[in-house]
């Protein structure tokens, strides 16, 4: 009688794995295409980026220094540093500006209620016509910042982030950030893509302003970020030359709890995002995406739950076959998304865990 599980199982099986595969053959011909747009070439404006901290005395260093190495104008860019630590960052920081004084840098202190409340405060002190957050535990390629604030020029984008190079990360990690990174470029040369990135994100300073900051009640901030600009008639996007290295939790329970959080955050970007007017060019990009984020993970469940108490030959195949296939990562760093997705929309139900403990990296 279980038997009359399989062929539903054996449904949810196939729409779980031709759903993403079909589109991300979709994303591939987009990024392989031109962008149809070009940046405009103009005085560099005004830059006024924003690193927020937090207990990061060993890093804080090595990231200001790595912002001084960009390939633009020292005397056009000012650094925000948005500080709630309890160890010696302020006392780094402050040791920085002194050896570098061709930079302007800001020490702000602000209570520890998560990025997005020192972000916002960190708002306030801005000068710039572009505002860029990124995090501390990430790097930018030399060109980077160059490259952001030129896609800027052009009137249509509100918003640019960077595709994403795992720098301590497992073959798991890297395969996952290779395919990852075709489908965020990819649709944003279809339009926008609806998940931006919190190593590098560069918004024009007027459209944040009419934003009044950051969301507070989205632990995504940079993607929900990305949400609003397209909701108000701008583009987000991801373009190849602007890239960033990343560091990756090594510790697999640091990880573990690295990627739940992301997979958590992003799911209320998506979730609230579905309230807001996007353009007909966009609606088909955020809904896959929402689909694929949201309720694919879900599919997968529920499709071995079936095929398992089918306890038909047929049924216990396909899932041994799907256990096999782990061996190639591609569909390893794909299956354990997916957990991670289901992982961290069971904390959701929880609450939002705006703020969460500190994990430790590379």
């Amino acid at each position: 009688m279980l038997t009359i599980l399989l062929y539903p199982g054996l449904i949810l099986a196939i729409l779980h794995v031709a759903a993403p595969l079909l589109y991300y053959y979709r994303a591939l011909r987009w990024a392989k295409r031109p962008w149809g747009i070009n940046p405009i070439d103009v005085d560099p404006p005004r830059v006024s980026i924003i690193v927020p901290t937090y207990n990061e005395a060993d890093l804080i260093y090595g990231k200001l220094s790595n912002i001084a190495s960009q390939d633009y104008p020292r005397d056009r860019i000012e650094v925000i540093v948005a500080d709630s630590s309890t160890d010696n960052t302020p006392k780094i920081v402050e040791e920085w500006a002194r050896d570098n004084s061709l930079f302007k840098v800001k020490l702000i202190k602000v209570e520890e209620r998560g990025k997005v409340n020192a972000l916002n405060e960190a708002l306030r002190h801005v000068e710039g016509d572009v505002v860029v957050v990124t995090d501390v535990d990430s790097l930018w390629e030399r060109n980077s910042l160059k490259n952001a604030v030129r896609w800027l020029s052009i009137p249509s984008i509100g918003v640019v982030s960077c595709v994403k190079r795992p720098i301590n990360g497992s073959s798991v990690e890297e395969t996952y950030r290779d395919l990852y990174n075709i489908i965020r470029v990819g649709e944003s040369k279809a339009y926008s893509t609806p998940i931006m990135h919190g190593e590098l994100l560069a918004i024009k300073g007027g459209l944040i302003r009419e934003l009044n900051g950051f969301a507070r009640d989205v632990g995504a901030d940079d993607s929900y970020m990305g949400l609003l600009a397209i909701s108000r008639g701008f583009r987000a996007i991801v373009p190849e030359d602007v890239v960033c290295l990343e560091y990756v939790p090594r510790n697999i329970i640091d990880y573990v709890k690295w990627r739940a959080r992301r997979s958590q955050h992003l799911a209320q970007s998506f979730i609230k995002g579905i309230r807001l007017s996007k353009p007909r060019g966009f609606s088909k990009i955020f809904n896959i995406e929402a689909y694929l984020h949201l309720i694919n993970p879900w599919i997968l469940l529920a499709s071995v739950v079936l095929l398992v108490l089918s306890r038909s030959i047929i049924g216990l195949a396909v899932v041994s076959a799907g256990l096999i296939t782990l061996a190639w990562r591609p569909f390893r760093a794909w299956v354990i998304q997916q957990f991670m997705l289901m992982y961290g929309m069971l904390r959701n139900v929880k609450g939002r865990e705006l703020a969460w403990e500190k994990v430790r990296k590379g």
